[in-house]
């Protein structure tokens, strides 16, 4: 309950919690906190000048007592009201710019990293982590009230010998305690493992790839079961786009990095392959010195193929590099015939021994002729003899390999005429048809 009096055109309200200055006849007014003036004595004072009015009925003494009590102290009000004010004021001031530096810097911590860190591909709030601690709670306490109840049942009936009833209001109790036994752990094991995704999650932070040994000490766990315990949640899809290795010993948190490992893999298996296949060439070549000879032949041509066309490159003329164009082709053939058909190598040693590298010799010459800075009639003169004679070495060339085909050519010719023959004995050719 308040009361509210006027002291000089000042109003004071008077209330259970002590004295309250309310403001001035011309509404002008002030709050003045608590905890600045010693109210307490000044509510003391009024209080026992109004006892003394209502003991005495003597208003004018009292309001003069009042006047006087209140005067004296409204030098300290008026006084604290402005050391208030200051105060209220240097305060909001220093509020304002602490608030304006702390909005700012919280802003910055909040979004700056946010704008930097990636959204990992997983769920935010893990499925049954609120089921298990509802399970937890509820089974945990039906335990500790069932068990108990259902002992005391047992041992009741056995005792008043109420076997029937008693048994099966004990046995309803088992049961639910049971039950909630059940529901207690199952509600353990889920809150246990919703842990466990935090914590991967917070282990792995920003990276894609992590050890499964890694996981499994953060959780102290086994690396097995935390590999079992990584497939349940994948399949839970607690992690979106999460992945395990062919070995099961790393874990891929993202799509991209399991698309990653994928092509190692085929990169990997692409490079076993490829040794495997070396090593058993290098192994045939061991055991076939025809095949190894081949080999050495083979590479000692294309040897001879890549100079030339490096040399072609530099020449300029369109003629000369058709000649030398077609003089690759040719001689690619011939070597790639060879690799296939190595019982064929005798017939391309002299080509190897002598052609190939006065071949070579000319088309160098050619191009030492191309680089000098004055064009007479020489090297014009030789220069269009080489230009000749890679002509007859192509056409030379071109003979030689349709040559090596001329023991498959005769074959087929032998195969023709021996099965025309046994044809035209069995009457099985229409007439007309001569037998060579």
């Amino acid at each position: 309950m308040c009361y509210t009096t006027m002291v000089h055109n000042l109003e004071f309200e008077i209330c259970a919690c002590g004295p309250k200055f309310a403001g001035c006849g011309n509404g002008k007014g002030m709050v003045i906190g608590m905890g600045d003036l010693d109210f307490s004595t000044l509510g003391q004072e009024i209080g026992e000048k109004i006892e003394q009015f209502v003991n005495s009925r003597e208003m004018k003494d009292v309001q003069e007592n009042i006047r006087r009590t209140v005067e004296g102290r409204m030098e300290d009000v008026r006084r604290s009201a402005k050391d208030m004010a200051d105060y209220v004021n240097k305060n909001m001031e220093a509020y304002q710019g602490s608030f304006a530096k702390g909005a700012h810097k919280e802003s910055r911590e909040r979004t700056c990293p946010e704008s930097q860190r990636r959204q990992l591909p997983v769920v935010r709030r893990p499925q049954g982590r609120v089921i298990g601690i509802l399970l937890t709670i509820f089974g945990t306490c039906g335990a500790i009230i069932g068990w108990p109840l259902a002992l005391l049942g047992y041992t009741a009936t056995f005792v008043a010998g109420m076997m029937e009833e008693g048994i099966v209001a004990s046995s309803v109790l088992g049961v639910f305690a049971a039950a909630c036994t059940f529901a207690a752990v199952a509600g353990g094991f889920l809150r246990r493992r919703a842990g466990r995704f935090r914590k991967y999650v917070k282990t792995m932070g920003q990276k894609d790839f992590y050890a499964i040994k890694g996981l499994a000490e953060a959780v102290h766990k086994s690396e097995k079961f935390v590999v079992k315990d990584l497939k349940k949640m994948i399949h839970k899809g607690w992690f979106k786009e999460g992945h395990l290795d062919a070995q099961e010993t790393c874990f891929m948190l993202t799509e991209e990095s399991y698309q990653l490992y994928l092509n190692a893999q085929k990169e990997l298996e692409r490079r076993k392959e490829e040794a495997d296949r070396l090593a058993r060439e290098q192994e045939m070549l061991e055991n076939d010195p025809v095949r190894k000879q081949v080999k050495l032949t083979v590479e000692e041509g294309n040897e001879y193929i890549r100079r030339i066309r490096n040399i072609n490159d530099d020449i300029p003329g369109e003629d000369i590099s058709n000649k030398l164009y077609r003089l690759e082709r040719v001689c690619k053939e011939i070597f790639d015939h060879i690799e296939d058909n190595p019982e064929k190598l005798p017939d391309i040693r002299k080509f190897m021994s002598y052609y190939m590298p006065t071949t070579l010799k000319l088309v160098q010459t050619y191009h030492e002729f191309s680089e000098q800075p004055v064009q007479g009639e020489n090297i014009t003169s030789a220069k269009k003899e080489i230009e000749e004679m890679l002509d007859n070495i192509n056409q030379a060339f071109e003979k030689m390999f349709d040559k090596l085909f001329a023991d498959d050519a005769m074959d087929i010719s032998t195969d023709i005429s021996v099965m025309s023959t046994m044809l035209a004995q069995e009457g099985l050719l229409e007439d007309g048809i001569k037998v060579k």
